[in-house]
């Protein structure tokens, strides 16, 4: 694609998502997308003149290269969210076929529970899954009456980084497992990871 082009694409694809309810939970978000597509559109503007020099050219390159790595996140996460090609189209880009191999995610692999430095709090770690674009993950730290663990859902993430827990108790044991989704459905839960909680 060439550089106007690109220029064209960046700031239709702004205007479009800019107000748009199709995408809440875009990822990347909207505030970090809009200022790497305009950064590039404003160094390519500079450059199209003819008069730019080396430094401003380079500058519009690696605008250029961190604005395609942000389209391509931003058009896998609606690919993976939707195929109705109106949704698709109403974000300013080209809606795109279905991969054939697309299928129901797998299951993260691994699941780990670790102590936070910060008190009251515990770090929930899983393998991320490539066809994933969020995961629901559940904790539990009682059983019922016929001894099954009483699950509770945690918010979606769309990262396998960076996810905790609060409020933690000391001394409880706590359970933890977490499944993938994108649109074709529900990955099946992880393995179970336990571990009881203690203050540094």
């Amino acid at each position: 694609m060439s550089d106007a082009d690109l220029s064209s694409l960046a700031t239709r694809t702004v205007d479009a998502l800019r107000t748009n309810t199709n995408f809440p939970d875009m990822n990347p978000a909207f505030d970090d997308y809009e200022p790497i597509a305009l950064d590039y559109v404003a160094k390519q503007a500079i450059t199209a003149t003819g008069r730019a020099s080396g430094v401003q050219k380079e500058e519009k390159d690696e605008a250029r290269t961190a604005l395609l790595k942000s389209m391509r996140a931003v058009t896998s996460y609606i690919n993976n969210v939707t195929n109705v090609s109106s949704q698709q189209l109403s974000s300013g880009f080209v809606p795109v076929a279905d991969p054939k191999g697309l299928q129901v995610p797998d299951a993260p692999e691994w699941t780990r529970i670790r102590p936070s430095k910060r008190p009251g709090e515990i770090l929930l770690e899983f393998g991320a899954v490539r066809a994933a674009y969020q995961y629901e993950m559940q904790i539990a730290s009682e059983m019922d009456e016929n001894g099954e663990l009483k699950w509770e859902s945690l918010p979606l993430v769309s990262s396998s980084r960076g996810n905790f827990f609060t409020p933690a108790e000391d001394g409880v044991q706590y359970y933890f497992r977490v499944r993938a989704h994108n649109r074709r459905g529900f990955s099946g839960w992880s393995p179970v990871a336990t571990s009881k909680v203690w203050s540094a």
